[in-house]
This record gives structure tokens, sequence and C-alpha cells, in this order.
């Protein structure tokens, strides 16, 4: 996506573009992208970049910055994913960093697009959509050091009440495989002790 800068305006101040704070909660879902291209993604630099709203900033912003570097690298979220065919169908939906016994912390989002993008599925879907639910520290967009820190962003849980990041993740996931019926979904949606309601017919 390309944002041309924003011409100066003698009558505006200056402004750092950092995110702007959401009213009350903001959540469990920190950032999210929809119908992202699998072809326009960096899959060798390992980088999923997008430009979030929010983190923009409006007012004067200096002739000498080009606000279409304000480029974020959302590889190492965690969350969950919908895969899409040409035509905008899910075929398929999964979570990204569940910790298992056999795992290490958990699969990024872009690990596992990664993966699928070389899987059985590889020509299956061609279209993705992603869920985050991990926070990032605050920085400066505006100032060259940070330059590195959006490419390399430093991802963190903050849970709320008795939540976990493993449960929201079967949850999130559960209700996507449920709710879709994605052709590519093998197994039905972990509902952990949900209990299944049949709609009544007289």
């Amino acid at each position: 996506m390309n944002i041309a800068p924003d011409a100066p305006d003698e009558n505006e101040e200056d402004v750092v573009l950092t995110r702007e704070e959401p009213a009350g909660d903001s959540g469990f879902i920190k950032f999210y992208g929809l119908y992202w291209r699998k072809d326009l993604i960096e899959w060798n630099a390992r980088q999923l970049l997008g430009q979030p709203g929010g983190w923009m900033g409006k007012g004067k912003v200096a002739a000498n910055f080009d606000r279409r570097k304000l480029q974020m690298n959302f590889w190492g979220q965690k969350g969950v994913y919908v895969l899409y065919d040409d035509s905008l169908h899910p075929v398929y939906a999964g979570q990204a960093g569940l910790t298992r016994r056999d795992s290490a912390g958990g699969q990024a989002i872009g690990d596992r697009l990664n993966m699928h993008r070389q899987g059985v599925y590889r020509n299956g879907w061609s279209l993705f959509s992603w869920f985050g639910f991990m926070e990032v520290d605050k920085f400066n967009l505006k100032t060259e050091k940070d330059e590195a820190r959006r490419l390399s962003p430093r991802w963190e849980f903050k849970a709320q009440g008795e939540s976990n990041l493993n449960l929201l993740l079967a949850s999130f996931e559960a209700i996507l495989i449920e709710g879709f019926a994605p052709r590519f979904n093998a197994r039905g949606g972990d509902l952990k002790k949900a209990v299944l309601v049949n709609q009544f017919e007289n």
C-alpha cells in the first residue's frame, strides 16, 4: 500500500507518530489483517509487513519523512488465521502460538502461514486474514533507531482476568472451524467442555 506524504500545514502542530491508545478495554484482539495476498509476502525475509491504523499520526509531518516507511513486521504475532481461495471462500482455519508438550512457546503466525505455503494445500489458497492477541511495546515510529524495532518488535501477551494464551487460541480456532467448516480442516474445533445445543424442531 502506497501512502503519499501529507503536505505540511502551518496551522497544525507536529505530532509523534505513535499508536493511538484505544478508549477503555481494547479486547483480546490487538491487531488484525483482512484478506492479505499470499503473493505479496516476503517469505524468505520472514516479513509480514503492514501499516497499522492509528500509528500514522496526523497533522504536519516533516517534509523529508516518507510515511510509506511506516511498515511493521507481524510475522512473530500469535493468534488465529483463515485461508481463502480466489473466490474468498474459507478453506482452512488455524491457530499460531499454542504451546504443546512438543513445542517451545508455539509457532508464530508467519511460521504457520509459511508452512501452509509449502504444504499439500499450497495451491488451494491465495488470501488470508489474521487476528493477533499479542501487544507490542510503545515506540516512536518517526525516529530512525525504531526502524529495526518495527521489523523485529517485542510481542507480549497481556492476560486479562483468568484468561491465558493457550485457552484463547484453542477457543478462537474452534469458533472459526465450527463456524466456517473450511474444507481443508480434517478435524472439528476444540470446544473443551462447551455444551452443544441442538435446535428444537417441532
